[in-house]
Formats: C-alpha cells, sequence, structure tokens
C-alpha cells in the first residue's frame, strides 16, 4: 500500500478500498484486462491461426475449430479477420545470375 493509500485507510475506509480496487497492485493504476475482452483475444488468436494453417481454408478451419461453416463466417466478419498478404520471393536462378 502507498503512504497516500494508508493516510486515506486511517480516516476513511470506503476510500481505502475504492482506491486499492482501482490500483489493483500492479502499481501502474489500469484495470485489469476484463474476462471478455481475454475470450475475445483467444478467440481471434484461434480463428486466425487456424485459417493460416489451413491456408485460409474456412470450410477446414471451422471442422478444425469444431464451429459451424457460418459461424467462422460470422466471426470472421465480426473481428474484421484478412488473410496477411503473401510475401513473393525471387526466383533463385535471379539471384544466381545478379551474382554473376
Amino acid at each position: 500500500m502507498s503512504e497516500a493509500q494508508i493516510k486515506v485507510t486511517k480516516t476513511d475506509p470506503q476510500a481505502a478500498a475504492k482506491a486499492s480496487r482501482k490500483d489493483n497492485g500492479n502499481g501502474n493504476g489500469e484495470k485489469p484486462p476484463s474476462l471478455r475482452s481475454l475470450r475475445v483475444e483467444a478467440e481471434i488468436y484461434a480463428i486466425s491461426k487456424t485459417l493460416e494453417y489451413t491456408g485460409w481454408n474456412r470450410r477446414r478451419a471451422a471442422q478444425l475449430l469444431s464451429i459451424s461453416y457460418r459461424g467462422i463466417l460470422y466471426k470472421i466478419r465480426q473481428h474484421n479477420l484478412t488473410p496477411r498478404p503473401r510475401v513473393q520471393e525471387e526466383p533463385m536462378g535471379d539471384i544466381l545470375k545478379a551474382d554473376s
């Protein structure tokens, strides 16, 4: 507990409880993430990784995640997920010619 919180505790226990809830012991005064926001992040991560794994085959990704095809379409739209652009690699022949 900080010095200010100790002073508040002596005078007003309810204000001290509010201050400790606000601080949550992490020292920076930020609230911890809510359960809902953590669930949404986990959902986005799972769907994104599965879509990358399947090469954006949504039907196969839905099967792997055990959800319906319409369900995955809804989640993709809801979370505004899009495929990453593929990085074009130079063919090996062009690299060998440049060295000559």
